[in-house]
């Protein structure tokens, strides 16, 4: 069964509405689905040759969180596509190696996913320093992997088979630098950064679109790995006469961070990385998390459709908010079904080769495209600060 791009496009953000099982809109170009109601769940799906993508993430460990969401992300696409049939008439199957959110893991788990399954794509974790170990996997193997990572390393990188689903720390470092000097009205700035990619990528970026703002940068300190105790850091930067902080981290140093600018009594504007206005830190940080702000990828307060109507089949299927790793997940599982439907295969050169021709696709976090010179594919990032314990979106920036 070939799909037009259109029609594939249109059942992926169709999916909210009918999972729900309010009567859906029809995308613009795209022809009127049928009846959720009468449409006969996984008519004629070829089962017995099914397409295998495979989905690496922390499905244990203290990162086992992103993994769970992003878990759910792939199995409300999964669930939606094979009951509307499938990928080229096929099965998609969905298969999940844990990588702990760990490099050596990762690579072990990469070759151990690679040598099970025939796969034509594989989605990667939000880590980036995880998936730049896994780098040189994809390469050789010649599979095609979305990432949901951001560090430059990954925007930089030429390695013709990586891709990601998020802007790079290039633009969300602008973004947060901009907020930091236009928003927040910060003068003197205290940074606090993790020693991964995420957090050696950013910081730079930061420092410098500050100093293009004018702003003065007081202090910079790079907490160490597996950090737990954030309270000399803290101390350091009220001795910096500091009134405004930036941290850039992960999402379980996340919710210390914002737990100790709080046990401190700090009473000051604080912006974060994406990790900050996450589920996960959200509800480790408790009410700690209210008043920071954060750049980032995906806010479950978005309102503009389909993003929003998904985000309500998303918590009735699962009782919760969706976070990132879901989202992203899903988009990235729906654009390598956009690729194997274009190019009408499953062999991963030629899925790879579709990539490039990849845009204006309208996924839920952000529209993608394939730009020559950068691995990222999207367009979109979202300024939100956290009110109640809720990640409320202030401003979507674009471009």
């Amino acid at each position: 069964m070939k799909k037009s791009l259109a029609l594939l496009v249109a059942l992926c953000l169709l999916f909210a509405c009918v999972a729900c099982g309010a009567p859906p809109a029809p995308a613009a170009n795209s022809p009127a689905p049928a009846d959720p109601a009468s449409t006969p769940a996984e008519a004629g799906l070829d089962k017995d040759n099914p397409i295998y993508i495979g989905l690496l993430d922390a499905m244990t460990g203290d990162r086992a969180m992103s993994g769970m969401y992003a878990k759910e992300g792939a199995e409300m696409f999964v669930e939606y596509i094979n009951a509307n049939g499938g990928v080229l008439g096929r099965e998609l199957v969905v298969v999940y190696e844990d990588d702990q959110g760990n490099e050596t893991v990762a690579t072990n788990a990469f070759q151990k996913i690679t040598s099970e399954y025939d796969l034509s794509a594989v989605v990667l974790n939000k880590f980036s320093s995880v998936v730049l170990a896994m780098e040189e996997f994809l390469k050789d193997e010649g599979i095609p992997g979305i990432a949901c990572g951001s560090s430059v390393k990954i925007a930089d990188s030429e390695n013709p088979y990586l891709y990601s689903t998020r802007k790079s720390d290039y633009g969300a470092g602008e973004s947060v630098a901009n907020a930091c000097a236009n928003l927040l009205g910060m003068t003197k700035v205290a940074i606090l950064h993790a020693p991964d990619a995420l957090g050696t990528g950013m910081s730079p970026v930061v420092e410098r679109v500050l100093a293009e703002q004018g702003v003065e940068v007081v202090s910079v300190q790079q907490f160490s790995a597996d950090e737990k105790n954030f309270a000399p850091y803290i101390a350091k930067m009220i001795n910096s006469g500091c009134d405004g902080i930036v941290a850039i981290a992960q999402q379980t140093e996340a919710a210390l961070i914002m737990s100790a600018v709080a046990d401190a009594g700090l009473d000051i504007p604080c912006i974060g990385s994406s990790a900050f206005c996450q589920q996960t830190a959200i509800n480790n940080a408790g009410e700690a998390c209210n008043g920071w702000y954060s750049v980032t990828s995906w806010s479950p307060t978005v309102t503009e459709e389909p993003a929003a109507g998904w985000v309500a089949a998303y918590e009735a299927k699962y009782g919760h908010a969706p976070d990132m790793s879901s989202v992203l997940s899903y988009d990235a599982l729906a654009i390598f079904a956009w690729a194997i439907e274009a190019c009408g295969s499953d062999d991963p050169a030629a899925i790879n080769a579709q990539m490039e021709k990849l845009s204006d696709f309208q996924g839920l976090a952000a529209t993608y495209s394939f730009t020559p010179g950068t691995r990222m594919l999207a367009d979109t990032e979202f300024l939100t600060v956290i009110e109640n314990m809720e990640s409320i979106v202030v401003e979507i920036i674009k471009g």
